[in-house]
């Protein structure tokens, strides 16, 4: 027994750091994505020619109150509910795929909206003392999650550049080469397979 409490006394550690490690993680993935989600959405927005949706919105938010701007900025929250829902009950009914996909997609779509109201809405929602505490929180751990992944980050870049190095010598420097003798091979089994 007490080997085995020493075992779990060791581990302990190493499971905290790992359980630190795994959140601040998933919240810079979900950073990034806040970020990238919301470009495209912009760029949806040219795309469909609909640039005077953002002004108009921009005019809206200017005439709320700082909660009512907060209830705009968390409708996509609850747009999304019956999503999530319908997701569920295809997990339940044994459609794993359909319903992670479903849970995907709604995040994603939730998360891209959230994105792009923030920016408009973000002057009136720091307006209100506890959403301006909570957005420093947010900017406070986005920056420790950051300082906690970069050492991390920065071994598997540098395991990136010396695999890379070790390719270009592999090839002798020139991936055409290898470009070649690929298309060579695939045009050999379309060859064979013609014939």
């Amino acid at each position: 027994m007490e080997q085995v409490n020493e075992f779990l006394r060791r581990l302990k550690p190493r499971l905290t750091r790992a359980l630190w490690f795994a959140l601040a993680l998933l919240f810079l993935i979900e950073s990034w994505l806040w970020d990238h989600l919301r470009d495209g959405l912009r760029a949806l927005e040219r795309w469909l020619g609909v640039e005077r949706l953002e002004a108009w919105l921009e005019g809206l938010v200017a005439r709320l109150s700082p909660p009512m701007a907060l209830v705009l900025f968390v409708g996509p929250i609850i747009a999304i509910l019956p999503l999530k829902i319908a997701a569920l009950a295809l997990l339940a009914h044994g459609h794993i795929l359909t319903g992670v996909a479903v849970i995907l997609l709604a995040k994603m779509l939730a998360l891209g909206v959230e994105a792009f109201l923030f920016d408009i809405c973000r002057d009136k929602l720091l307006q209100m003392q506890w959403f301006a505490r909570f957005y420093s929180i947010v900017l406070d751990v986005r920056a420790w999650a950051s300082a906690l992944v970069k050492p991390y980050k920065e071994r598997l870049l540098e395991g990136l550049g010396r695999l890379r190095a070790y390719a270009a010598s592999f090839l002798g420097g020139n991936s055409e080469i290898l470009r070649k003798q690929i298309a060579r091979l695939r045009a050999l089994v379309k060859s064979r397979r013609a014939a």
